[in-house]
C-alpha cells in the first residue's frame, strides 16, 4: 500500500478587517479631556470706598454722620438766621480748608471749612459756642471747632467724592418750623 502524505493547504491569509461607521444614532465615544489648565487665582474686587453722610436738620438745628451706614456723632448746630438760609439739598464738597477767613464776613474765622455750594456755603467751626443749636449763621453750618476739627479729618481721610452733605428741613418767614419730612405741598417750598 502506498502511503500518501497529506499536507495540509497551507492557511489562508487573514482577510483585511472593513469598518464601517457607525450609525447616526451610536454615541460617540467621549473625547479626550484636554489637560487641566493651572488654577489662576482671581483677584478680588477691592471693597467699595467708604461712604461718608452728613446730615443736617434745620428743624432740630443737628448735625448726624454717618459712614457706611454707622451713626458716629450726633452734634448741635447753627445754621442760617432768618434772611440767611442754609440752603436744602444733596451736596458733595469740593474744597477743605484748615484755616478759612470770609472774605464776605469781617475776616470772620471759618476753622476746618469744608464747601459744599458755589455761593460760599460751609460746614466749619465758630467760637460762637453759646448759639449752638438755633439759626444764628449767614447761611453756613456751624460747629464746635472740636467737632468741626474731627469732621474734616474724616472728610479727608473719606474724601471728598466719597461724602454727601445733605441739608434737610426749613422755616416759614415767620420762623415757624416745617418738618423734614413734610408731605406735599410743602415739602418742594424747602427744596
Amino acid at each position: 500500500m502506498a502511503t500518501t502524505s497529506t499536507t495540509p493547504p497551507p492557511p489562508e491569509a487573514p482577510k483585511p478587517v472593513v469598518k464601517k461607521p457607525a450609525p447616526a444614532s451610536a454615541k460617540k465615544a467621549p473625547a479626550k479631556k484636554a489637560p487641566a489648565k493651572k488654577q489662576v487665582a482671581k483677584k478680588k474686587a477691592p471693597p467699595p470706598p467708604p461712604r461718608l453722610i452728613v446730615t443736617i436738620n434745620k428743624v432740630s438745628q443737628k448735625m448726624t454722620v454717618e459712614l457706611d451706614g454707622d451713626t458716629l456723632y450726633k452734634w448741635p448746630v447753627s445754621t442760617g438766621a432768618p434772611g440767611y438760609e442754609t440752603p436744602s439739598g444733596t451736596y458733595r464738597p469740593f474744597r477743605l480748608e484748615r484755616e478759612h477767613f470770609s472774605k464776605e464776613w469781617d475776616d470772620a474765622p471759618m476753622p476746618y471749612s469744608i464747601f459744599f455750594t458755589g455761593r460760599g456755603h460751609a460746614v466749619h467751626g465758630s467760637y460762637h459756642i453759646k448759639s449752638l443749636g438755633r439759626r444764628a449763621s449767614h447761611g453756613c453750618v456751624r460747629l464746635h471747632p472740636d467737632n468741626a476739627a474731627k469732621l474734616f479729618a474724616l472728610v479727608q481721610k473719606t474724601g471728598t467724592s466719597n461724602t454727601r452733605v445733605v441739608v434737610k428741613g426749613g422755616f416759614f418767614s415767620d420762623g415757624a418750623a416745617v418738618s423734614a419730612k413734610a408731605k406735599k405741598p410743602f415739602a418742594n417750598w424747602f427744596n
